[in-house]
């Protein structure tokens, strides 16, 4: 039993070096590729040389995931309708046709409006929609400022992936068969259970990582900037102007108010002020007169 286990471990580390490790190490050569000493492996305290993966045959079938950015200039009363209406399509789509990632919006309904919406969706929907994103922005009285497109080749990672994980499982069903092997020796079984455990766990992370993968195929990425135009008048820029005509109405209705209250105060005077005159003139002649 025990020089099964250590055949089967021995084993276990090769498959190890075939399986790589999610993300960093790298299937079995290819011929006429040699062994390289970096990436080494330990599995069960035997050391395996790793060897970089070789380059996919051609007609193989390509796994590539798509992204794409885009920035729209838009009458500032159209930045909050247009960003909410893409997110309402994406959500009415549903999670497995579109998902929104971020949406934001400041200063809505302001000539200083701005907006940030991204989203991942299918390949049908994101051609259906990006090829009319242009025509909606123009009916909406906007322009397409910017559009970019990018692809990600992700075929070698989740070939070899693919790989990994089979070996993991080829080697889980030889590890199951050994536990079931009659044997007395305690440490034996526990020394496959451990080995199984730690496979079954690396199982699970590379099922996942390799389901992350395919749904970064499956699904395009999109990220939009939504920007106000830029307007020689708007209202914050008159502001300024409106503020000063009212202030000059109110300064000219102060004033005049001021005139009025003057001239109100003063006319009770004026009767006094008018006989008296009248009269000292009158003294004023009669003096004169007797001189």
């Amino acid at each position: 039993m025990k020089y099964a286990i250590i055949t089967l471990l021995a084993s276990a580390g090769i498959l190890a070096a075939c399986d790589g490790g999610v993300g960093g190490e790298t299937p079995p050569p290819a011929p006429g590729i040699e062994y390289a000493e970096s990436d080494a492996i330990v599995v069960s305290g035997s050391r395996i040389r790793s060897v970089p993966s070789a380059p996919p045959e051609e007609g193989a079938a390509q796994f590539l995931a798509y992204s794409y950015n885009a920035e729209l200039e838009l009458p500032w009363q159209r930045v909050a309708e247009m960003v909410r209406t893409h997110e309402e399509a994406c959500f009415e789509a549903g999670p497995a046709v579109c998902r929104v990632f971020t949406s934001r919006l400041e200063g809505a309904d302001t000539e200083d409006a701005e907006a940030y919406f991204s989203f991942a969706a299918s390949r049908s929907y994101m051609n259906a929609f990006k090829d009319g994103l242009a025509a909606q922005t123009e009916e909406a009285g906007g322009s397409v400022q910017s559009f970019q497109s990018e692809v990600e080749d992700l075929t070698r990672e989740i070939t070899d992936t693919a790989a990994r994980l089979e070996a993991k499982r080829t080697l889980r069903e030889r590890l199951l068969l050994l536990l079931e092997r009659d044997t007395d020796d305690i440490d034996d079984l526990l020394e496959v259970e451990r080995e199984i455990a730690d496979v079954q766990s690396e199982i699970e992370s590379t099922e996942s990582y390799l389901r992350a993968l395919r749904g970064r195929v499956s699904m395009d990425r999109m990220t939009i900037s939504y920007e106000a135009e830029w307007q020689p008048v708007t209202p914050r820029k008159a502001q300024p102007l409106a503020e000063a005509l009212q202030g000059f109405v109110g300064v000219v209705a102060a004033s005049l108010a001021t005139v009025i209250t003057a001239v109100a105060s003063f006319l009770p005077w004026l009767l006094i002020i008018v006989p008296g005159l009248f009269v000292l003139r009158l003294l004023l002649r009669s003096i004169l007169q007797r001189r």
